[in-house]
C-alpha cells in the first residue's frame, strides 16, 4: 500500500518512486494498492497541490492496482 501525505507541510510525493515501488510488487507477486496522493504531488516533472479531498479520487484514477489473483 502506498500514499502520500496530507496538510500544507507534507513532504512531496514523487510518482516515479510509486511506479517504482508498483514494478517491484509485481516482480515479487505482491498486491500493490495506490493509496492516496500525496497534497504535494510530483509527476512528469510538474509539481502539483493537490486539495485533501481529492487524494484518494486521484489516486484510484491513475487505474495502478496491482492484485496477484487477478
Amino acid at each position: 500500500m502506498v500514499g502520500g501525505e496530507s496538510d500544507r507541510n507534507a513532504r512531496p510525493l514523487d510518482y516515479n518512486w510509486v511506479l517504482d515501488i508498483r514494478e517491484q510488487c509485481i516482480q515479487k507477486k505482491v498486491n500493490f494498492e495506490f493509496r492516496q496522493c500525496g497534497t504535494h504531488f510530483i509527476k512528469d516533472g510538474k509539481n502539483y497541490t493537490i486539495q485533501t479531498k481529492d487524494l484518494t479520487k486521484q489516486a484510484k484514477l491513475a487505474n495502478i492496482d496491482y492484485n496477484v489473483n487477478e
